[in-house]
């Protein structure tokens, strides 16, 4: 009898060319059954063709080098070129009383299924699911053999050069289960996460920006732009769960998935839950919403140079057919917060009618996103059946620039997509509509990733060509195809990498480009926050991650390393923030707490301190509290470092760190050149949690240079403070005293040992000696993995990790905790390094 429920077959494919097949499939699945040799190959499930013939290299790599040249288009070869056929076989016994169906997520673009020498047809449409009952074609001894010849789309088109996108194949087999009430027999029970929300759209009087309230609040929407994981559908839960905690960590709340890309698959949604609870069990508040895109853009329908068909695509019922589905598919999910038809275009006029038919709002939801904002109050919620909608309980856009979005008319008022002065994201003139549904910028990884992307011929850094009074990049051609984006605009923004002086090599170029990155995102989403309701009530940045190892506008790559925009955005995200206005130069907070700010220069004395107690405002807005006056001061420093920190009143705990680096009005970092030849001393405590294969590290990292002796202020409760308002000098405050240090060290480790539950490693210190005093600056943790069969020089970097924080920066005497959680492949010893902007080399600290 077989197992009641569902079993995945995303594994013991194999796959081969239409054309390598000369028997029929009906033999195929009963007198020839293929065998793991050639010319069948080992078959990527879920995943595109492209995918199997990456792995099986019969292509070459297409995200190497220039390697996707070499690999033949589809309007090239013909649709019988990548007509291909799959094989596999499952064990499945049925009783009498039990019945089978096989179940395809997806299939682009149709397909012929044989099972045990039946053949079934699956008609057109990549977003498609089918259930086919087989109960009748089960193999009497329960080894069933399946074949499935997938065939690509009739009408191709051409692709541009940018590239296109496919549909993924996941196939699964379900034996029915039957529910039995007490006494009747044992039941069949399942655990199921699931939520509960209302999601309310309006908009909004103020801003004339799209508002979405949740539970009856109103959400002010910083997220971003969502490609697809990945460019040849290699889709996997452990992929989904990084993605999703990565936009966790940063603390973004809603991810657009865009329309040139795929229908997120329910794996996707259930993390959003899963995330949405972890946080929540961890007494953090952070919950995602997504804005699901169909499959229209500008670039294909109607607009784009050239202008394409405004009415495609080609079977406009094929279309709703797949919409309709994709909606029964996700429509259970409480993350999904909104449909919309198009990225930049709205579909033709009948499918456009069609869906907004479909996807009209209950009459309980629309009267809650009315939107004028008023709710309706003669409506009874029981007077219409909610099972006669589609959905019913989210409204529907018909374009990404419509309706409360950019400008609302659909004009191209989205945007921009390069460098930007940090400062001008605050400025009146920067963005006058209520809510972008994309900004972008830069995106340059790590150095390990271009290394990992490029030959060694490729890796040059760009030319900085002289241009008037400012400079313009030119970078080589792989890098022009990666669609690098420039740190310049000559005559609108300075280089800002050029800022810290001439990078040497490719390492010093990519760490100057992490430091742009961070300040270039922090300013980004501190700006949209500056001006929270008064102006915006949101922004998505054009985006988030790369399906394919790109270098535009990206906050972690494809090989799932964050670059520092990552915690850029983190810390300007998180719920309660205090932030300096880059423009006016006036400090903002969001929550009724006490400020201290103090500025610190590059021989590590604190010129410059001020502090604001009891600051109150209304909840959930942006206030200006005072000037920071430093840089108006008598004889202030040409580069400095500032550092804000909020703290509740009653136990002085911080609850807002934000640290910045500085250059006076017209100036830039490169003494900041010079300061990489400081040491300043770190002490890095650890101790480590490991479950299997699973490991956490909590550390605590400390500049241990000598504090500045405090001037006018004492220390009480570990915190200075100060009756009124005014500009003086004094000492940063320090979490902990010097004579209780190590008592308060292992207090602290005390404290997070009892989360710790199975094998522990001990309390370890490593410290890095340095005889200089200062802020120990654009500190970087990286987890490296030793095997056994360890080349020299071989890049041994773990991925896949998620750290607390990271390129950040230490003032003398402060110290940090900080959270690093991974996996570990079998026979892999991990370290961890912490590298900067003034240490050099590879320190390992655990």
């Amino acid at each position: 009898m077989a197992a009641i429920g569902k079993t995945r077959l995303d594994s013991g494919w194999i796959e081969t060319r239409d054309k390598e097949v000369t028997v029929s499939g009906t033999q195929l699945t009963t007198t020839h059954p293929p065998s793991p040799a050639l010319p069948w190959m080992e078959a990527v499930v879920p995943g595109t063709v492209m995918a199997t013939l990456v792995k099986g290299k019969d292509v070459p790599d297409p995200f190497y080098e220039l390697q996707n040249d070499y690999i033949i288009d589809i309007t090239e070869s013909g649709r019988q070129y990548y007509t291909f056929w799959l094989f596999t076989t499952f064990q499945c016994k049925l009783s009498s009383t039990q019945f089978l169906d096989l179940n395809f997520r997806a299939i682009n673009y149709y397909a012929e299924v044989y099972l045990n020498g039946h053949k079934k047809d699956l008609p057109r449409g990549m977003f498609r699911r089918h259930s086919l009952d087989v109960t009748d074609i089960e193999h009497p001894d329960g080894r069933n053999l399946l074949a499935v010849r997938v065939y690509p789309p009739d009408n191709p088109g051409t692709i541009p050069p940018e590239g296109g996108q496919g549909g993924d194949h996941e196939i699964g087999k379900d034996v029915a289960a039957q529910y039995g009430d007490c006494g009747y027999g044992e039941s069949d029970l399942w655990s199921q996460l699931f939520g509960f929300r209302k999601i309310e759209s309006h908009i909004d009087t103020t801003t004339g920006g799209r508002l979405f309230k949740v539970n009856g609040q109103p959400i002010f929407i910083r997220g971003g732009n969502w490609t697809v994981s990945d460019g040849l559908l290699r889709l996997s839960k452990e992929c989904y769960r990084t993605d999703i905690k990565f936009h966790a960590d940063m603390n973004l709340n809603m991810l657009r998935c865009w329309g040139g890309g795929v229908a997120e698959r329910p794996e996707f949604y259930h993390y959003l839950i899963f995330m949405a609870c972890w946080f929540y069990w961890g007494r953090r508040a952070v919950e995602q919403r997504v804005w699901q895109e169909f499959w229209i853009t500008g670039d294909v329908n109607g607009r784009g140079v050239p202008v394409s068909n405004p009415n495609g695509p080609l079977d406009h019922d094929l279309f709703l057919l797949c919409a309709r589905d994709t909606v029964k598919l996700l429509r259970n999910h409480p993350s999904l917060a909104l449909w919309v038809g198009g990225s930049k275009q709205i579909p033709p006029d009948d499918i456009n009618t069609a869906l907004k038919h479909d996807l009209r709002l209950h009459p309980y939801f629309e009267s809650s996103s009315n939107e004028s904002g008023k709710i309706v109050k003669d409506f009874s919620a029981g007077s219409e059946d909610p099972s006669q909608y589609l959905d019913g309980a989210r409204i529907y856009i018909q374009g990404s620039l419509w309706d409360g979005f950019a400008n609302g008319k659909g004009d191209f008022t989205d945007g921009l997509y390069e460098i930007q002065n940090p400062e001008d994201f605050f400025k009146d003139d920067f963005y006058k509509y209520g809510f972008n549904p994309e900004v972008g910028s830069v995106g340059m990884p790590v150095s390990a990733t271009i290394r990992a992307t490029m030959p060694p011929e490729a890796r040059q850094i760009p030319l900085f060509k002289k241009v008037s009074n400012d400079y313009e990049e030119v970078p080589n051609g792989m890098w022009v195809h990666y669609k690098y984006i420039p740190y310049s605009k000559p005559g609108k923004v300075h280089d800002q990498i050029l800022l810290y002086g001439s990078p040497k090599d490719l390492d010093d170029f990519c760490l100057k480009a992490q430091l742009a990155n961070y300040i270039q995102y922090k300013a980004l989403l501190e700006g949209w926050t500056s001006r929270m309701w008064s102006k915006y009530t949101g922004v998505l940045i054009w985006k988030t991650q790369n399906p394919w190892p790109g270098l535009r506008g990206q906050l972690y790559d494809h090989f799932l390393d964050q670059t520092a925009g990552f915690y850029g955005c983190r810390c300007a995200a998180e719920p309660i923030h205090v932030q300096l206005n880059l423009a006016t130069y006036f400090i903002e907070e969001l929550s009724d707490v006490a400020i201290e700010a103090s500025v610190w220069d590059l021989e590590g004395t604190c010129p410059y301190y001020i502090a604001h107690e009891k600051v109150s405002k209304p909840p959930k807005r942006t206030v200006p509290i005072a000037e920071m006056k430093y840089p108006k001061s008598k004889n202030p420093r040409p580069v400095y470092f500032l550092l804000h920190k909020l703290y509740h009143m009653s136990d002085y705990r911080i609850i807002s760190r934000n640290f910045y680096w500085l250059h006076l009005s017209g100036g830039d970092y490169k003494l900041l050149e010079p300061y990489r030849k400081k040491t300043v001393p770190l002490k890095v405590t650890s101790q480590v949690s490991i479950k299997g294969t699973t490991y956490e590290m909590h550390m605590r990292i400390q500049n241990k240079s000598k504090k500045p002796v405090p001037k006018s202020l004492t220390y009480q409760n570990n915190f200075t403070t100060k009756q009124g308002d005014g500009d003086f000098d004094v000492a940063s405050v320090e979490s902990t005293h010097d004579g209780a240090d190590r008592e308060l060290e292992v207090g602290w480790f005390r404290k997070i040992s009892r989360h710790f539950t199975k094998e522990n490693g001990g309390l370890r210190v490593a410290e890095i000696n340095g005889n200089d005093t200062g802020v120990a600056f654009f500190l970087h943790f990286s987890v490296h993995g030793l095997k056994t069969d360890h080349k020299e020089g071989e890049d041994t970097k773990i991925l896949r990790v998620h750290y607390s924080d990271n390129y950040f920066s230490l003032v003398p005497g402060e110290a940090m905790p900080i959270k690093i959680s991974f996996e570990v492949p079998p026979g892999v010893t991990p370290r961890v390094t912490l590298d900067g902007w003034n240490y050099h080399g590879v320190h390992t600290v655990r």
